[in-house]
């Protein structure tokens, strides 16, 4: 007989989550988000594809795995707007990193087209949407196996 500790047994079952998440969520719908809010900024279809996109798609499956987390306090009664601003730290940490991301292949490209107010507030929205798409998802596959 093996001891089995609650920790390991709670992040086994926090993978097992993520996982069956991650199934709903299409690598094409991440793209086509991406490709209408930053796509504009970057002349450049190599430094967009090669750089930009793939990491707003890691990003956004972050954003999204949040939202999953997030959505277990749906059941403790709180309101998606509370749960939001809980996470609201670490939303704005993500959306940061990725403007300076995008900041930097901006100033390397020397593509001068930066429009640095419209690319921030892309970049908020982006994560904030697909935060809120992971708390939805998240409710559902809650709601489907609890039935």
């Amino acid at each position: 007989m093996s001891v089995i500790y609650l920790n390991e047994r709670r992040l086994n079952n926090q993978l097992q989550f993520e996982r069956s998440l991650l199934k709903e969520l299409t690598l094409e719908e991440v793209q086509r988000d991406s490709e209408k809010r930053f796509k504009r900024y970057f002349p450049s279809y190599t430094v967009y594809t090669s750089a930009i996109r793939e990491e707003a798609i890691e990003q956004a499956i972050e954003a999204f795995l949040l939202g999953a987390e997030g959505s277990e306090k749906v059941e403790e009664g709180l309101a998606n707007e509370e749960i939001t601003n809980g996470y609201l730290p670490e939303l704005r940490r993500l959306s940061f990193e990725f403007f300076d991301y995008m900041d930097y292949w901006n100033e390397a490209t020397g593509a001068n087209v930066w429009h640095f107010n419209r690319a921030r507030a892309s970049a908020e929205q982006f994560f904030l949407y697909w935060f809120q798409v992971g708390i939805e998802k998240g409710i559902r596959r809650r709601k489907l196996k609890m039935k």
